[in-house]
């Protein structure tokens, strides 16, 4: 017997021989329970008495919650099992019965140091219904061939994905997406579409946690969709061996990587020579930058490699051969105004970014925020969240020395189903960690913000701060690890005044002031070398040292970076990348034992970089400062803006929706971002006994340019037609679905079209329709639905056919006519109306109308 229901369970606590170690629980809380169990099995004592205890804590509320009535168990009370002063720490009652059981019941928990609008804790979430609303939408064709899913997870995600297929070669995409909205398949859906061998999408994430993951999860996909081939090692890291290391680095070059999941540093040093080489050899299709918003970040995470990025990534484009230039997609979750103009200046130029954003607020969390400054009495109402919280959860803190504190007192208090994550765990352990933390063999994290970054684990039911982030968009990052699955969370950020200060030091932007930055920059420039002959693209050396300044160190290095990002920045230079083969014949070495150097040589070569200059007047030093000092103040201003933001969240005065929406909301042209505000409960609105989950969806459309397609043989085929204008194909009644497939098949394979408007009921009737994308040059076609562009038109620059045939005598809707399209077929009955004169039928409308089998004839020439 397995532990798969309420019922089930009740019956193994009876007699634990009855337990079978099964296949896992597809519900993770009796999957949890079912490790404890079988461990608990041979002895009869149950296993880690803490974790077992909370568990069951969750399976009692949830049971009680769900069935409107109080859910019991009757479990044994004899030696090795809880007794009743045991049951009582994790909110449980235990009413002694005579055959040597207790029956246990969980009750609703009220923190007598919270307020009583506050209280009770944690209800919703143990209760687990689903508070996202579905706004699926069915799959393009070809995708779901490749992906073997149904549908998109919202119109945002499905607008990405299709944006990342039509984004003309070496431009660049934003993508903004909540939490839970699928970005991660809009970096799978190239691959899985194309296979390995279609060129390689260089995915680039923060840390190794996440590059693990990802990999992870690319791999189970991609061995569902080529079941005979050989999945090669997909994640870059440091427990790479030189063998493997060699393979990834050989497969890059042969263009049978596919993807890659990798560090910015890996980027930027060990992989750069092979990515040199594929990029002469035009088999990069995509360079992904995910958790983009870190580009722009200043405090102690500033990691110059993620902004080398783009130097890297306009050497590589340079080095790529004509019409096979890659494509750029940098996605977060999180990307605030100021975030965005940064990307700008580094990835652009700007004519060259396009953006899709669709952004909800997030409807799961809810948020509680407790103060307390002293010490001892924070560990002890942490410690007394963590009793009673629902599993899993992570606990947060900034600083690595709290992070191994806090799990030696959990550990001291008998938690065994725990661990510690942060930037100095070993890699072998971090693989560990994600890989138990996947399989449900962990019940709680302690973690510094090196975990949780976009790695996927759905049914997080509790994400505790025991510090305060620096920013309200960290916190919010970090809430955003919770309620994956659609169902609550809670959010708990409990703090102290020194946490709060601790918060303000780091978050303070440290700017370098225009005077030193001017004495950096006129120093690294008095010794930089020149490798054009106009004296604009430079090499620059980041270990040199201003005059006044005598210390010489990795400090140095990063200021002196950070230098040049802020010039990036104010538009006065551009970052560039050195092709190996350069560098190679300075140090009068081959290419190839410069690749052969160890990972110990790239920190030297992170001592140089490459820049070219777009300032002329950049040695004056008053124009300097004056560029300079606008960039500075911005960078000032949106720190300081976020940082007072995160004041008003620990006050409790403010709903947090309106906190976020301010931080997220931009009205830039070209770059404007509507944010759709949720919120699962805060202070505010249990205290005045709301809620606001009932959220709008946010509009979502792609991008508008999408390059250039060749329709001279439609042109040559039907030359009487004007391509400016709507063209109509008049269809006879009765309409015959199957001839009318069989059109469209013809204006796909011949013509180039790659988007398809019908009814939801045609394309429901009609599954023909989902094979036409094997016709086209790229296996890439569109299916809109022409009840949801109603409400939402699309915005696709594409060749296009609308079918209006299910609709015999209804009248055209005006918007088709003022689409803007390349080619724009609309097919419809010959007896449709003329939108604009009723009295006549559109077959009868003008020179603009194509005859079917004047079309045949044409596409059979």
């Amino acid at each position: 017997m397995a532990v798969h229901d309420f019922g089930s369970l009740q019956d193994i606590l009876l007699d634990l021989t009855k337990l079978e170690a099964e296949p896992p629980a597809a519900d993770g809380l009796f999957d949890r329970l079912t490790q404890i169990l079988l461990a608990s099995r041979a002895s009869g004592r149950l296993h880690s008495l803490p974790d077992a205890m909370a568990l069951f804590r969750h399976v009692l509320r949830r049971q009680s919650l769900r069935a409107g009535q109080q859910a019991q168990l009757r479990v044994p009370s004899g030696a090795g099992w809880p007794s009743r002063d045991d049951w009582a720490v994790f909110g449980i009652r235990a009413h002694s019965e005579a055959n040597g059981h207790f029956l246990v019941e969980a009750r609703p928990w009220r923190a007598a140091w919270l307020e009583d609008s506050d209280n009770p804790v944690f209800e919703d979430v143990f209760a687990e219904r689903n508070v996202r609303l579905d706004w699926q939408r069915p799959i393009d064709p070809f995708l779901g061939e490749a992906s073997g899913f149904d549908t998109y997870v919202s119109p945002g995600q499905r607008e990405a994905v299709r944006s990342a297929f039509l984004l003309p070669p070496g431009e660049t995409l934003v993508v903004a997406l909540p939490t839970g909205s699928g970005k991660s398949f809009v970096a799978q859906a190239p691959v899985l579409a194309r296979g390995l061998e279609g060129g390689l999408s260089l995915c680039v994430v923060p840390t190794t946690a996440l590059v693990l993951d990802q990999a992870r999860q690319m791999k189970q996909m991609l061995k569902r969709r080529f079941p005979r081939r050989e999945v090669p090692a997909l994640a870059w890291h440091a427990g790479l061996g030189a063998e493997e290391r060699a393979a990834i680095k050989t497969a890059i070059r042969e263009g049978r990587q596919g993807i890659l999941y990798c560090s910015p540093e890996a980027v930027t040093g060990a992989l750069l020579p092979s990515l040199y080489d594929a990029a002469r050899a035009g088999l990069i299709s995509y360079l992904i930058v995910d958790e983009a918003h870190l580009v722009s970040q200043w405090g102690d995470g500033f990691r110059p490699a993620f902004q080398m990025l783009a130097g890297v990534r306009r050497g590589l484009l340079a080095a790529c051969p004509g019409g096979r230039r890659f494509r750029t997609i940098l996605m977060s979750a999180t990307l605030t105004p100021d975030t965005v103009e940064t990307i700008d200046a580094l990835f652009g130029p700007a004519r060259t970014v396009q953006m899709v954003a669709s952004v909800h607020l997030r409807p799961e969390p809810q948020y509680w925020v407790h103060r307390e400054d002293d010490p001892d009495e924070k560990d002890r109402k942490v410690l007394e969240l963590l009793s009673h919280a629902p599993r899993p959860f992570i606990l947060y803190v900034t600083k690595r020395s709290d992070a191994k504190r806090w799990v030696r007192l959990l550990r001291g208090k008998g938690y065994a189903r725990i661990d510690c994550f942060h930037g100095e765990t070993a890699d072998a352990d971090r693989r560990r960690i994600i890989d138990q933390w996947s399989e449900n063999r962990l019940d709680g994290i302690v973690a510094t913000s090196a975990f949780g970054v976009g790695i996927d684990k759905r049914d997080v039911r509790t994400v505790i701060h025991a510090a305060v982030p620096e920013t309200l968009d960290r916190f919010y990052q970090e809430v955003g690890r919770g309620g994956r699955d659609g169902c609550p969370s809670t959010s708990f950020l409990i703090y102290s005044s020194q946490d709060q200060e601790t918060a303000n030091q780091i978050a303070s932007p440290t700017l370098i002031s225009d005077d030193l930055a001017f004495e950096r920059w006129s120093t690294m420039y008095g010794r930089s070398t020149q490798l054009d002959t106009i004296g604009q693209l430079l090499e620059v050396d980041l270990a040199v040292v201003p005059p006044r300044l005598r210390r010489q160190s990795d400090y140095n290095q990063s200021w002196n970076m950070r230098t040049l990002i802020m010039m990036a920045r104010a538009g006065v230079l551009g970052l560039e990348s050195q092709p190996p083969a350069r560098i190679a014949q300075q140090e009068e070495e081959s290419e190839a034992a410069f690749e052969l150097r160890s990972d110990e040589h790239w920190s030297e070569y992170f001592q140089r970089t490459v820049v070219g200059l777009a300032e002329l007047g950049h040695l004056s030093r008053e124009r300097f400062v004056a560029r300079i000092g606008q960039e500075r103040q911005r960078s000032f201003d949106a720190a300081t803006e976020n940082r007072e933001l995160l004041d008003k969240l620990l006050s409790g005065s403010t709903e947090v929706s309106l906190l976020l929406d301010r931080l997220y909301r931009s009205n830039a042209p070209g770059r404007s971002v509507i944010v759709s505000r949720a919120c699962g409960g805060c202070p505010v609105h249990r205290r005045a006994g709301t809620a606001d989950t009932d959220y709008s969806a946010p509009p979502a459309y792609g991008i508008e340019q999408v390059g250039r397609f060749d329709l001279g043989l439609f042109a040559g085929r039907f030359p009487q037609l004007d391509l400016n204008e709507p063209i109509i194909l008049a269809v006879d009644d009765p309409v015959d679905d199957a001839a009318v497939v069989g059109l469209l098949r013809d204006f796909v394979a011949m013509f180039g079209v790659r988007e398809i408007a019908t009814s939801a009921a045609f394309r429901q009737r009609n599954p023909a329709l989902s094979a036409l994308h094997k016709q086209s040059e790229d296996h890439v076609l569109l299916l809109q639905t022409l009840e949801e562009e109603v409400l939402r038109p699309s915005s696709y620059e594409l060749p296009r056919v609308t079918l209006w045939t299910d609709a015999t005598g209804a009248t055209l809707p005006k918007h088709l006519f003022i689409m803007k399209r390349p080619l724009h077929v609309i097919m419809a009955s010959a007896s449709t109306p003329d939108p604009w004169n009723f009295a006549r039928r559109i077959a009868d409308t003008g020179s603009n109308v194509l005859a079917v089998d004047q079309f045949k004839l044409g596409a059979r020439l």
